[in-house]
């Protein structure tokens, strides 16, 4: 009898000792894995602003979809006024010039720098897709137009581009995580670049 009570003993403290370290790494997991992949899904949202960008300066908008935003950074041109002389002497003529530029030559250069050379199709596959989401879901992508602040009518054109936080912590829901942060609500919780209500690029965090 003393010896099943010992072992039952021995049973309960080895887990009594889990369920305590458990307790203490659960947390600490839930946010190293947040922060970590947190810092991943911003990489992609700053990198779809950089292309919103390009395409703004073609189009004079911003793309409501990836499909468009890669369409018209891999076929419209840039054009660009090239002063020949300086404007300050008035002994120079000056000569302004027209030149046209690729705007898949842009991308180009810039994916080089920025995305150790991926191939145009492989950067658009990865920038659209939600890093860590096994299901293949992608980040949402509005467009609009917003008035500008301290004018009754100039409007200006906005974009988001983002997702909730549940799409790249699917095994973290709010219910058993909500303990470590009162304030993780991963349904509702919003991660983006851009506003569609005001001019903006940068993003929420």
């Amino acid at each position: 009898m003393k010896i099943v009570l010992n072992l039952l003993f021995v049973i309960i403290a080895v887990g009594l000792t889990y369920l305590l370290i458990e307790t203490i790494r659960k947390p600490i997991v839930f946010e190293e894995t947040r922060e970590e992949r947190e810092e991943v899904v911003k990489e992609r949202l700053l990198q779809s602003v950089e292309m919103q960008k390009m395409y703004k300066d073609l189009t004079g908008q911003y793309a409501s979809n990836f499909d468009s935003l890669k369409y018209v950074l891999t076929n419209d041109t840039f054009f660009m006024e090239v002063v020949l002389g300086d404007k300050y002497d008035t002994t120079q003529t000056v000569t302004i010039d027209t030149i046209a530029v690729l705007a898949k030559d842009s991308l180009n250069n810039y994916l080089l720098k920025n995305a150790k050379g991926e191939s145009v199709d492989a950067f658009f596959a990865k920038m659209r897709k939600i890093p860590f989401n096994t299901e293949g879901k992608e980040f949402y992508i509005y467009s609009g137009k917003a008035i500008v602040e301290g004018t009754d009518s100039l409007y200006a054109p906005t974009f988001e581009i983002g997702t909730t936080l549940d799409k790249y912590l699917m095994e973290f829901d709010s219910a058993s995580y909500v303990i470590y942060d009162p304030l993780y609500d991963p349904k509702r919780q919003i991660i983006r670049v851009g506003d569609l209500n005001k001019p903006s690029t940068a993003g929420n965090w």
